[in-house]
Formats: C-alpha cells, structure tokens, sequence
C-alpha cells in the first residue's frame, strides 16, 4: 500500500512533467546531433546498452550543460530503483551542470528519502524552496504542487530528527526557506521542545516569545512553552508558565477531540506545578485532579501528574489522599512511575510512625 507521500511524490511527477519552470527546464533543441542521440538511446530496449549509450552521450557532448543534465538525469532514473546512492551521484553531476532544474532536484528529494538520509532530504528541498521562491508569479503558482511536496518532505525529516541540537537547527533551515508554510507554526512547536531537552532556557525564551509573538494563540506552542517555563530549575519564568496554561486551556476548550482534551489537561498540569513550586498547595490541588482526569488516555503525562498530585498531597498533610493516588501512580508504566514508588514508601512510613 503507498504511504500519502509516495502518492504525492507521484502526483507532482505528472503535474511537473507538463509544466515549463522558466530557465529551470532542460530544453534540447529538436534536430540537433544531440536530439538525435537521444532518440537513439530512447529506442534502445536492453537496459545496460541504454546505460552505456547515456554515459557516451554525456562524453561527447560534455560542453553542453543542458545534454549533460539531462544525459545524468536519465542516468539516475536507471539506477533509481535498485541503487539511489549511485542515483543520486549522477543527479548531482546534472545539477553541477543546471542547478535550477526544479525535476532533479525533486528526483533528489525522493532518492534521499529511499537511503534515509534526512539531511540530504532537507538541503535538496530547501534548495528546490529556493528556485520555486525566484520564479515569477505565475510560474510559482503552477509548481505549487512541487512546492508542497518539498515542504512536506523537509518538514519530516527535521523533526524526526533524533538529536536535539540537529533537529533545532534544521528546523531553522527549514522555516527561514518555507516561511508561512502551515507546517512552519508546528515546526515552531518541535524547535522549543528541542531547545527544551537541550536544556538552553535562554535561547528558549527568546525563540519561544518571537514565535509567539507571530502566533500568539497557537495552543501547542503556548502549552510547549509554559511547560518548559515550569520545568526550569530556577523561578523567573513561572509567572508566564501559568499565564500561558491558562490562555490555552481557554483555547482548548473548543477543541473537543482526544487531543484538545488531553492538551487543555496538561495545561491544568502546568498551572498546578506552578502553584505546587510557589508554595501554595492548596490551589494546585484543584488544578492537578482536573489534570489527573483530563489525561488518563495519556500515560506519560498522568503518571507526572499522579506524582505530582500524590506529593501535593503528602505537601498539604493529607496522607491518606496522597497513599491512595501513589498507589495508583505506582501501578502506571511511566517516567514517573519509579518516584512514585518512592514517595509512596515515605509516605506509608511517615503513616506508621504516627
């Protein structure tokens, strides 16, 4: 079964075979020496002769880009389904000859999809972002399904990106050549987790507040960003860290899907930590049992919540409420589940010993 990218890769192969993207098309001229061997090799059924005809074709007509383009393009389409790295090569020889021929370029994209190599994904498309971005008006308008297809592609391969520091900066890469692409507010969203793990809370604030400066009713970003805010070891940002949860728990109040609900209950659990880290337990209380049954479906998120709202709990000298919601807590596979334990111990001696 085709993956929704294959069937748009596919789809922008047909649309962009029709479509003329000014000096980004490889033109050769129709009863030229070249024109002819072109026809020679196409009539040419035997794959490796074909391969052998392309290469002599590309030698003897080495000082015309536009035959050595094409002569390595058609390289390419033969080795692409059984070896894309060496597709790939001959794709690059092309583009050293034309480097705004939007087809290769996208030919690229896909080939490096096929070997895994993310980083290769994000330089060609950002590169083909770059010759739609500089095409006239109306030429723009007809590559827009390549468009899309390049900002699809760049998009996943920055944010499946496993290393923090990398995902970051090619996420910049990615918005400063796909500004206002719907994929960038999201994008934005990934940036601050990555500047999150990474632990960089000042490069955080400033790239957090110009997003949503931009976007300022964008609930993920808001809830990303308080949540970092709350999680940061020192106080300065634990004022913004409630005033964000509760602007999107208001947004996310229209939201009825699995999702808003589970985002407007992590954002009780932000305002209920803040409280919890500002010494006043009795309000966070409220907020983290909101939370607790806002985010069941989420085990992650309700075994942090379950701890936290166990050891508000214990905090307020309510030890039987706190056993109970440890115990659970205890029993949920999560990051917390093994502090829950432990606080559940404290608890049940400090029980006993009274």
């Amino acid at each position: 079964m085709q993956s929704w990218r294959d069937v748009l890769f596919l789809l922008v192969l047909a649309l962009a075979s029709s479509v003329v993207f000014g000096q980004t098309k490889i033109s050769i001229p129709a009863g030229t020496p070249e024109d002819k061997s072109l026809n020679d090799i196409g009539n040419e059924s035997d794959p490796q002769k074909k391969i052998s005809m392309l290469e002599e074709f590309v030698k003897t007509y080495s000082g015309n880009p536009a035959a050595v383009a094409y002569g390595n393009w058609q390289l390419a389409q033969q080795y692409a389904a059984t070896d894309p790295a060496k597709a790939m090569s001959y794709n690059d020889q092309a583009l050293a000859a034309m480097p705004d021929v939007i087809d290769i370029i996208q030919s690229q994209v896909d080939l490096a999809q096929k070997t895994k190599d993310s980083g290769k994904v994000l330089d060609y498309a950002v590169r083909g972002a770059k010759v739609i971005n500089g095409l006239p008006a109306n030429e723009k308008e007809s590559a827009q399904p390549v468009y899309q297809f390049l900002d699809a592609s760049a998009y996943n391969a920055v944010v499946s990106e496993p290393d923090a520091k990398k995902r970051f900066a090619g996420i910049e890469t990615y918005s400063a050549a796909f500004a206002g692409s719907p994929n960038a507010k999201q994008a934005n969203v990934v940036a601050v987790a990555s500047l999150s793990e990474m632990n960089d809370i000042t490069k955080l604030a400033d790239f957090g507040e110009k997003a949503l400066s931009a976007d300022p009713d964008n609930v993920s970003l808001l809830t990303v960003m308080a949540n970092a805010y709350v999680e940061d070891a020192k106080p300065t940002y634990l004022s913004k860290a409630s005033s964000y949860a509760r602007k999107a728990i208001d947004l996310s109040k229209s939201d009825t899907s699995p999702n808003g609900r589970i985002t407007e209950g992590f954002a009780h659990e932000i305002v209920g930590y803040s409280l919890l880290r500002e010494e006043k337990t009795a309000q966070a209380i409220p907020e983290l049992k909101t939370a607790a049954t806002m985010l069941k479906s989420d085990p992650a998120k309700y075994s942090l919540t379950l701890y936290r709202l166990g050891y508000a709990y214990a905090k307020g000298n309510q030890m039987a409420q706190a056993r109970e919601i440890l115990t659970e807590a205890s029993g949920i596979e999560g990051p917390f589940q093994q502090a829950s334990k432990e606080l559940l111990n404290k608890v049940s001696k400090s029980r006993a010993a009274k």
